[in-house]
C-alpha cells in the first residue's frame, strides 16, 4: 500500500523506494514519513503494513512512539514547570523524595533535575522493574532507591532517570503525567491521535512484539515492560500517535512558538549543556554531532531523540524542516537496529537534499539517476533511547 501528499514527485518516488525497499528487506512491516515546514506538512509517504499480512498503514495509524514520550509528553510538561518557577534545573530530587537513595553513599537524592536531563546523574541504563514489581507505586520507589552506578557528571542514557522526571514532575503537580501532557501540550496543538495506552481494541495501530511474557502480539499497549507496570503512562514511553501529530510537535519547536514553554526555554532545552561529557545534549534532546548514528546530512544547529520501536524525530533549524519517522521495527521481535539506523541516515539524506535551504524549495534535488541517496557509513546499534 502507498499514499503520498503534498510532496514533489521525485522526492515522492524515491521516499516510497527507500521505505518499501525497508519493508522488502523485514527492517519493517510498514512505515509514515511525514516532514514538515514552517507553514505546515511539506510531505506524507505511507507504505506497508501494521503487520506482516496484516491491514495496510494510512496516514492515521498510531505507533508505539517508544522515548519519543520523553521530549515529547515529559520535555514540555518540565519546561512548563521551569516557566512557572515550581522547579528549578538545580533542585535536588531530595527536594522532592526525602527517602531517595536513603542510606547510600552516592544518594539519588544528591542528583540534579538537569543532570536527569543530561543522562550524567550515574543512574544505570536500565533495570528490569517489570520482574521485580507489578503496579506504578512500587515501580518508582524501585527507582528512587536505585544505586548510581556510574560517575555522576559522565553521560550514560538512562530511562531510570527520566522515570525520575516524571516522579517529580506528578509529585509537584499532583497529577499524572497523561492529564499534564494532554492539557498543556496535545490539546492545544491539536493533536488529537497523540495519548497514553493501552488503545481502544480495533484501533488502527501498528503492532509491536509478539511477547511471550504478556502472551501475544501487542498492539495498542506499550511495548516497554517497565513502562507496562506503570499502567503504561511514564515519562519515558508509553505515548502513542501518527506522524501528522508528532510532525505538528515538531514544528512548534522549528518555530519557537509552542503553548507549553516560552521562546527562550525552548531555546534553553535545544542547545548545548553537556559540558563535553558524551554527545551534545539539550534538555533530553540529543543534539547534532559528527558521530550522530542518524546521518551526516543535517546542519550542527539540529535536534532530535528516536524511540527503540522504530520511531525518531528530527528538528532542523536551519534547512527549515522537521522529520518524522514512524515503523514498527521491532515486530514481530526485537532484534538489532541496523536496518532501521541505516533507512534513517537515507531520509534525512533526502529529506535535506530536497527541503533543506538553498536547493530552491530543496537542497541539491534528486538526480535523474534516481534516488542520490546513500548512507553515510554512520555503524552502531540503538539502546532503548
Amino acid at each position: 500500500m502507498r499514499e503520498a501528499t503534498s510532496a514533489p514527485g521525485s522526492f515522492t518516488e524515491a521516499a516510497t523506494s527507500l521505505l518499501e525497499r525497508a519493508v522488502a528487506e523485514r527492517v519493517t512491516p510498514g512505515a509514515v514519513l511525514r516532514v514538515t515546514g514552517e507553514d505546515g506538512e511539506l510531505a506524507t509517504v505511507v507504505v506497508g503494513a501494521r503487520s506482516y499480512d496484516g491491514p495496510a498503514v494510512s496516514a492515521d495509524t498510531r505507533y508505539d512512539l517508544a522515548s519519543l514520550t520523553k521530549v515529547m509528553g515529559c520535555l514540555p510538561v518540565l519546561l512548563h514547570l521551569l516557566e512557572a518557577g515550581e522547579v528549578s534545573l538545580d533542585d535536588t530530587v531530595s527536594k522532592f523524595f526525602a527517602n531517595a537513595g536513603w542510606f547510600q553513599e552516592q544518594s539519588l537524592g544528591n542528583v540534579s533535575i538537569e543532570e536527569l536531563t543530561l543522562h550524567s546523574s550515574g543512574l544505570p541504563a536500565w533495570t528490569p522493574l517489570f520482574a521485580w514489581v507489578s503496579n506504578r507505586r512500587t515501580a518508582t520507589a524501585n527507582v528512587l532507591q536505585t544505586a548510581l552506578s556510574g560517575v555522576r557528571g559522565e553521560y550514560d542514557y538512562s530511562d531510570l532517570g527520566v522515570m525520575v522526571l516524571g516522579a517529580i514532575i506528578e509529585r509537584v503537580t499532583g497529577e499524572r503525567l497523561d492529564a499534564l501532557a494532554k492539557r498543556f501540550v496535545f490539546d492545544p496543538l491539536g493533536m488529537s491521535s497523540t495519548c497514553y495506552g493501552p488503545l481502544e481494541p480495533g484501533s488502527d495501530v501498528a503492532a509491536t512484539e509478539d511477547d511471550g511474557w504478556r502472551g501475544g502480539v501487542l498492539q495498542g499497549e506499550v511495548h516497554d515492560e517497565n513502562a507496562s507496570v506503570m499502567d503504561g503512562v511514564s515519562a519515558h514511553a508509553g505515548l502513542f500517535g501518527t506522524a501528522a501529530d508528532v510532525g505538528e510537535y515538531a514544528r512548534a519547536w522549528l518555530t519557537l512558538d509552542a503553548p507549553f514553554a516560552s521562546r527562550r526555554w525552548l531555546e534553553e532545552a535545544n542547545h548545548d549543556r553537556s559540558r563535553g561529557s558524551g554527545p551534545p545534549r539539550g534538555i533530553l534532546w540529543r543534539l547534532h554531532s559528527d558521530n550522530w548514528p542518524i546521518g551526516k546530512s543535517m546542519s550542527t544547529a539540529a535536534y532530535g531523540h528516536t524511540g527503540f520501536t522504530g520511531t525518531s524525530l528530527i528538528v532542523e533549524p536551519e534547512q527549515r524542516w522537521t522529520c518524522v519517522l514512524l515503523t514498527n521495527r521491532v515486530h514481530p521481535r526485537r532484534a538489532n537496529a541496523d536496518g532501521v539506523m541505516a533507512l534513517r541516515r537515507e531520509v534525512h539524506a533526502l529529506v535535506a537534499r530536497t527541503f533543506g535551504a538553498g536547493a530552491g524549495g530543496g537542497g541539491a534535488g534528486i538526480g535523474a539517476s534516481g534516488s542520490g541517496v546513500r548512507g553515510d557509513g554512520t555503524s552502531g546499534g540503538e539502546a532503548r533511547d
